[in-house]
């Protein structure tokens, strides 16, 4: 059993390094990255990931206006909200609406892995 994973964002670099930490890793399942938000809905839909990787702006696009939909739709999918803006508003805001963890894409994005490996950890110890 592996912990799928979606990414939402719209910079080919955080793909290429999403790419990168995924390899290393056999328990974390890369199901599939979107560039925006309408994307991101139909593949959130058609994988039903255990994680959601989402950018607070994408394209000009409010990542928690996509957070506030998953919440209301899919309570037991985890978001990670990523940017580069660790304003404590944005930390803030992530939480009050739901979110699992806020990353700061400048400083703990190395940290993505080791987060998610505790989620497979605890998705197994709740199927066993």
């Amino acid at each position: 059993m592996t912990l799928k994973v979606v990414s939402i964002d719209d910079s080919t670099t955080i793909t290429t390094h999403l790419n990168y930490l995924f390899k290393k890793h056999n328990e974390i399942e890369w199901v599939g990255h979107a560039f925006d938000l309408s994307e991101g809905i139909k593949m959130i839909k058609s994988k039903m990931p255990d994680v959601i990787l989402l950018d607070i702006m994408v394209n000009e696009e409010s990542g928690f206006e996509l957070l506030h939909y998953v919440k209301q739709n899919y309570p037991n999918i985890k978001v990670y909200m990523l940017s580069n803006l660790s304003d404590e508003i944005y930390i803030k805001k992530s939480r009050q609406q739901g979110a699992s963890h806020f990353i700061d894409k400048s400083y703990d994005f190395e940290s993505i892995s080791c987060l998610l490996l505790k989620d497979y950890q605890e998705k197994n110890n709740l199927l066993n």
